[in-house]
């Protein structure tokens, strides 16, 4: 372990400055223009003034801010600022992903031309565009032009849950919208690597676990159901499906061996004993790198494979310069080549699982012959690798997904070198002899002992093999890393009580709020929670889009497990569909048990009126009291107070039900600090007389960006200015979350602590 960390008596300089550009591209990505980023650079000057040693780390902080910059400008920038966005515009694509099919189909576009703008070869942008019933199969490959109405993409941005505004930042899709009108431009190309992926799915599309086989040799991951997808991260197995070092270093030995055996063969046969071995083992490295080349092409070249193969490639080349670079030196200057070649790999959290598993075989690995003699032997270095692996994995693990899969420590045993010496030469082979001959019945064969092993194993370790822990802080994830490091720096293992004295004090510091909202950006619709020492009240579920899209499923629930908040209550305010969207996923959830309380079960029933106490606060139901014919005017009226602070929850009552509850409560009855502004801001709500009986001093609009409604209507925005109310928008601030103090309420928004400079 400390032979890892053991200093090398090569020259510093390479290193120094490579670890000036690590520092610079991860301090440039997330803070550029920042006062984090001033003071580095101020920081690192001052030092390499007085120190002349940290003047390579300087110059390698210098040459990362401009290799940041400039990516940025080449590849991640796309003139918009002269584009009409409310009329409909001439582009021209062609097709680069189906997203969705009939009626409607999704489709994801290459642009090569929109409007008046011209995009070159290297960079062009994609569009997630809706195209109606178009009476033929749309396809990947296929070219065409028309008139479409586009908007710049804008998502959804919360604390938890997938971040689709960084996802689209690095796949660069810069638009969405409709394609209104269009015309196919001459017959679908495919290009090479489109054919290959076709062809991977014609050899293994019949078979049982076609999506595995297809995904590992394709990098594509669009086959994968999300059952089976869960299935996989259960079992600690989701690292097989993303093309990686294990993947990367099995097609180079396979092909290293191959070229070999067809050496030894060709030199039998000729007789010819005078070939120099050091020729020989060059060209076995070269064929190795050249087919490992092209199977990270193949793949998509993602960022894992791009890792691995630059290793694969330093080590080949210290290897026949005969040159001893130590292992920390070789996953550094890897993970200086990658960010090169993009610096915003830093926002793929794959990057950071690659090295650090890499760090852990690297640390676990000491030696490179003796530990490999015997079968036994080879087992527990196995063994001591995957052991190493999900200790240091375990706390990103836990920091990224809220949980760890416990099933992976022994899954790997038997999966990797299942993966690498039968079912890797498996597909090799069916690819190989698929050109050939027919060969579907032995295809089928192995694959129902592959498929029967994988269902006996989710049989045994069923829903056992997976721990939601709940969510961690950054903070605390840098804290366990750096505990790591003094552990495994021999000279600095008597000071690892520094770091947990100092984190200690941080975590005394802390004070826990009496309870806390969460106002959700759901796009148009409402989703609440309330949470108060570990249970929640959640009030209304958001959306849900095409049938299939839950926004409780992919906002609300991983919020829910990540604080590890015990749902207790659930209230639907009415029965339109932006607010009762996620009902079959709520019982997929829970059962209904929540919806128990003020529901019975029923999600077609109102709310019944009751009041109740959820650890430091107080609940009450206050409407609906009769049937107003409407079901806006028959919303769900929460109040939710502890003394001091208190919200209003009136889901799309109108100015109806407005004026009977004014009339129904005594004055004071419905002040409230917080709330939630009737009906999504609609000037059918809100009233003068509502807002003076509530007198709110904040109030939150729950609304999409691209509301088709133009919501909040402006005359509702001026009733509460004329009160001096805060108002707050979910489709601009995101995700709203208020901590209440006695008394004291500090206030978050997802879209200013998830701000980034390259998404302004």
């Amino acid at each position: 372990m400390n032979r890892f960390f053991s200093h090398s008596k090569q020259p510093y300089t390479s290193i120094f400055m490579c670890w000036g550009f690590l520092f610079g591209c991860i301090i440039t990505v997330f803070f550029y223009k920042t006062w984090q980023f001033y003071s580095c650079i101020v920081f690192l000057t001052i030092l390499s003034r007085y120190f002349k040693r940290f003047l390579p780390v300087l110059l390698g902080f210098i040459v990362s801010i401009f290799n940041v910059i400039g990516h940025h400008s080449l590849f991640y920038t796309f003139n918009t600022e002269n584009m009409t966005f409310n009329e409909e515009v001439f582009i021209v694509g062609k097709i680069h992903r189906v997203l969705g099919g009939q009626p409607t189909n999704y489709v994801q576009v290459r642009l090569s031309q929109v409007g008046d703008m011209h995009y070159g070869p290297l960079v062009k942008p994609l569009a997630n565009l809706a195209i109606k019933n178009t009476g033929f199969d749309i396809q990947t490959g296929l070219k065409l032009t028309g008139k479409a109405k586009l908007k710049l993409f804008r998502g959804r941005k919360n604390f938890s849950g997938f971040d689709s505004e960084l996802y689209a930042f690095k796949s660069k899709i810069i638009f969405k919208g409709r394609i209104n009108s269009y015309q196919v431009l001459g017959s679908q190309e495919e290009s090479a690597y489109h054919e290959y992926r076709h062809f991977i799915w014609r050899t293994f599309g019949s078979l049982e676990l076609d999506w595995f086989y297809y995904t590992l040799l394709t990098g594509d991951k669009s086959k994968i159901e999300d059952n089976d997808r869960e299935v996989m991260r259960t079992l600690g197995l989701s690292h097989l499906m993303a093309i990686s070092g294990l993947h990367i270093g099995i097609m180079f030995a396979i092909s290293f061996w191959i070229s070999k055996f067809a050496c030894w063969g060709v030199l039998s046969i000729t007789r010819n004993n005078h070939a120099q071995r050091f020729h020989l083992r060059l060209f076995y490295a070269l064929a190795g790198l050249v087919i490992a080349f092209m199977y990270v092409y193949l793949s998509g070249m993602s960022v894992s494979a791009i890792r691995a193969y630059s290793m694969i490639l330093l080590a080949t080349l210290v290897y026949f310069l005969k040159r001893n670079i130590s292992k920390p030196r070789l996953l550094l200057i890897a993970a200086s080549l990658t960010l090169l070649l993009d610096p915003f790999v830093l926002l793929n959290v794959g990057w950071y699982f690659s090295f650090i598993a890499v760090t852990a075989i690297f640390i676990a690995v000491v030696h490179y012959h003796t530990d490999f003699v015997t079968p036994m032997s080879w087992l527990f270095q196995l063994v001591k690798v995957q052991f190493y692996i999900g200790i240091l994995l375990a706390p990103l693990s836990i920091f990224i997904f809220q949980g760890v899969s416990l099933a992976g420590l022994f899954t790997n045993l038997v999966a990797i070198p299942l993966l690498t010496f039968v079912i890797f030469p498996f597909i090799l082979v069916g690819i190989a002899l698929s050109y050939l001959v027919n060969i579907t019945d032995v295809l089928e064969l192995f694959d129902g002992l592959f498929n029967g092993l994988l269902q006996s194993t989710i049989e045994v370790l069923g829903s056992n093999g997976w721990w939601n822990s709940g969510k961690i802080e950054l903070i605390t994830l840098l804290f366990i890393y750096c505990v790591f490091i003094f552990l495994f720096v021999e000279p600095m293992r008597k000071l690892v009580w520094w770091p947990i004295i100092l984190y200690g004090v941080y975590r005394l510091t802390i004070i826990q709020p009496r309870w806390e909202i969460d106002v959700f950006d759901v796009g148009h619709g409402t989703s609440v929670l309330v949470t108060s020492q570990g249970k929640g009240l959640l009030y209304d579920l958001g959306a849900k889009y095409f049938n299939k899209y839950a926004i409780f499923e992919h906002v609300v629930q991983p919020h829910i497990v990540a604080n590890d908040i015990e749902l207790a209550y659930t209230i639907l305010s009415h029965q339109d569909k932006d607010h009762i969207g996620g009902v079959e996923e709520l019982y997929r959830f829970d059962r209904f048990e929540s919806l128990a309380e003020f529901h019975k079960g029923n999600t077609h029933s109102h709310c019944e009126l009751k009041s109740l106490q959820l650890n430091n606060v107080f609940v009450e139901t206050l409407w609906p009291m009769f049937d107003l014919g409407s079901k806006n005017n028959n919303s769900c009226v929460v109040k939710i107070s502890d003394g001091k602070v208190s919200l209003l929850l009136p889901g799309d009552i109108e100015r109806k039900a407005e004026f009977k509850l004014i009339e129904h409560y005594p004055l004071g009855r419905l002040t409230s600090t917080i709330l939630l502004a009737p009906h999504h801001g609609s000037k059918t709500s809100s009233s003068d007389e509502f807002i003076r009986a509530v007198n709110p001093e904040i109030a939150i609009y729950s609304r999409s960006y691209h509301s088709q409604w133009k919501l909040p209507h402006n005359e509702v925005i001026n009733r509460y200015r004329e009160s001096d109310v805060v108002q707050l928008d979910t489709a601009i601030n995101g995700h709203i979350n208020i901590k209440v103090f006695d008394g004291e309420l500090v206030l978050s928004k997802a879209r200013t602590a998830k701000e980034f400079w390259f998404l302004r």
